[in-house]
């Protein structure tokens, strides 16, 4: 039998090899960093090989997905709970003081509409922000190119798939505005909590 036809069509291109390879490393960089004895505050610094960028200390618990050749580029103060998926495609951007509810998902790829035989066209990317102060319920999916603003909250589950206007609750699939946060002064002074990284709690000493 030829060796050559024991190689796979898409090995031939080495460009498909290539990302084979960039695959294998960062799925190895991120189960490392996801080993259960890592403490939250240090996992961001395991994650900075796999694309992971931070302006200060985070916490950042296990189960983080980091899928793409983009980066994460969080502020300082930033919570992220268990299980929560980073598609980085394009870069996601993410303000200080930030807090993300478990198993949050961020999709930064789409793909162009093909034919009818294969509906998913070319593979794009459209990078995601979320501003400062705000706050991911558990379960929320964010679309690809979605821009949050700063003091935000998007309640539980929810799918947003539309730019967010600062200060405001966002809720249901896909997500609607269903109130205004400015009457909340002491919501403000909790969104800007920082986290205490000793006893992986929140201090609101600001």
């Amino acid at each position: 039998m030829n060796l050559r036809s024991l190689i796979p069509t898409w090995a031939s291109d080495s460009s498909n090899v290539k990302w084979a390879l960039f695959q294998m490393r960062q799925a190895t960089l991120v189960s490392v960093a996801n080993l259960p004895f890592v403490p939250a505050v240090l996992r961001a610094t395991l994650l900075r090989p796999a694309g992971v960028r931070t302006d200060g200390p985070c916490l950042i618990y296990g189960g983080a997905m980091i899928q793409g050749r983009g980066s994460v580029r969080m502020g300082t103060g930033v919570f992220v709970n268990f299980g929560c998926h980073f598609d980085t495609v394009a870069d996601i951007v993410i303000g200080d003081d930030v807090f993300l509810a478990d198993h949050v998902r961020i999709i930064t790829s789409t793909h162009d509409v093909g034919p009818s035989w294969r509906r998913a066209g070319l593979l794009r990317g459209e990078s995601v922000t979320i501003g400062r102060g705000t706050w991911i319920g558990s379960g929320v999916v964010i679309m690809p190119g979605v821009r949050i603003g700063e003091g935000c909250i998007i309640g539980a589950n929810s799918l947003v798939t539309k730019d967010c206007e600062p200060d405001a609750v966002y809720v249901g699939s896909p997500a609607v505005r269903r109130r205004e946060l400015n009457d909340l002064p002491d919501a403000r002074a909790i969104a800007g909590a920082t986290p205490d990284f000793e006893s992986n709690t929140l201090t609101t000493d600001r």
